[in-house]
């Protein structure tokens, strides 16, 4: 009979299996002040090689004063409405195209359709075709310029301002969203809270560990059902990869354990082949709250990455089609 290896690991984090190459770093982004830099569809008339041109620039213009400029929570905006002066063709061989634009910046809150900063900036540019004309005049925009350390500023005012009023709002929509068992959405809200505005971030952790908790005991209880399906069907492969994926802070984790034990001694009596099964244990000398804070974290990044494409497709008309 060969070997029955049954190993324990130390479970340092209580991350789900995520796909770590796509999110990695990014739970640094929730908890911190950041802006989504886009050009909605409904900013026309801007050629597509100078949309990327613009988002670089409203990247920088971010970071250069203070801010994230990849936000984990697209609900705060930096956007662009370009409108155009001018455009003429010059007397020069071979004639070129020339445009001056008129580009004003907006930080949004692109979910109560507020706008809570602006600055205005106009630019000229000259090129071949018309795209090359756009590329050039924004190229010209300088993201060092004083004025935007001003409109960043507000900005952000504006953003600490409606977490500090609006926190119980803010916190009573999570409880309704786990309610619903849309836990992943609930921590992911919570998680959004940036840490300058204090009270409302403490209250924001405390929240998404016991929503966690709550998500984390769901999870359990879809583990072990396909768990002992797959052991009733003998297939203690399948059962372990369910068994794996349940940890110490879950309700079931007795519960697992003991089926755990059912399984090894089945496969020792029935001399089976070599089943290596990794059960997982708490590292005592981790903070079980910060670890539960973390694992939400990746949770919601992952939510926002993979499922939150269809929340985020915010209506524009009502910054552009009134222009």
């Amino acid at each position: 009979m060969k070997k029955l290896i049954l190993s324990i690991v130390v479970l340092t984090g209580l991350a789900l299996n995520l796909n770590a190459q796509n999110i990695q770093g990014k739970t640094d982004d929730l908890g911190r002040i950041a802006l989504a830099a886009i050009v909605p569809e409904q900013a026309t008339g801007i050629p597509q090689e100078a949309r990327r041109m613009l988002v670089n620039k409203m990247s920088q213009i971010a970071t250069q004063n203070g801010l994230g400029a990849t936000a984990a929570n697209p609900r705060f905006c930096i956007v662009p409405l370009v409108t155009e002066i001018s455009k003429e063709i010059t007397p020069t061989a071979p004639p070129m195209q020339a445009v001056n634009l008129d580009v004003t910046f907006y930080i949004v809150d692109a979910a109560s359709q507020n706008i809570f900063s602006q600055t205005n900036i106009s630019v000229k540019g000259v090129g071949q075709t018309e795209a090359k004309a756009y590329i050039q005049a924004l190229r010209n925009i300088n993201v060092r310029a004083g004025q935007f350390k001003g409109f960043i500023e507000k900005g952000k005012e504006k953003i600490i301002e409606y977490y500090n009023s609006q926190c119980d709002v803010v916190l009573k929509g999570a409880q309704a969203l786990a309610g619903q068992r849309k836990y992943e959405e609930a921590l992911f809200v919570l998680l959004s809270v940036p840490d300058v505005c204090r009270e409302c971030f403490d209250k924001s952790m405390d929240l998404s560990v016991e929503i966690y908790k709550q998500y984390a005991n769901y999870k359990c209880t879809e583990y072990m059902a396909g768990a002992k399906a797959a052991w009733a069907n003998m297939n203690a492969d399948k059962a372990a990869e369910y068994l794996g994926k349940i940890t110490p802070d879950m309700e079931c984790y007795t519960d697992a354990v003991r089926l755990t034990d059912e399984i090894t001694q089945k496969m020792l009596a029935d001399g089976a082949n070599v089943w290596d099964f990794k059960m997982k244990q708490y590292d005592d000398s981790i903070e079980k709250d910060k670890m539960m804070i973390q694992a939400g974290k990746e949770i919601a990044v992952a939510w926002a990455y993979w499922g939150a494409a269809p929340y985020f497709n915010w209506d524009w008309s009502w910054l552009y089609e009134k222009k």
